[in-house]
């Protein structure tokens, strides 16, 4: 499974993404800078997160 690699903080190691952010389409070849808003799913399926993101703003997009 294909998935996103996040830092929280620019201070943090990576760490793996599965989620989906709602309003963000990743384009390979990039690293982003994202603002995310996150909420809580009141009743979550059992194989999904109960955390949704949704793209507040992309801040960067820089070719790697």
């Amino acid at each position: 499974m294909k998935c996103l690699q996040m830092k929280e903080n620019t201070s943090d190691s990576w760490s793996n993404f599965y989620s989906n952010i709602e309003g963000f389409t990743y384009e390979p070849g990039y690293e982003y800078v994202l603002k995310v808003k996150t909420e809580k799913i009141a009743n979550p399926p059992a194989d999904a997160s109960s955390i949704k993101y949704t793209l507040v703003e992309q801040v960067s997009k820089t070719k790697k």
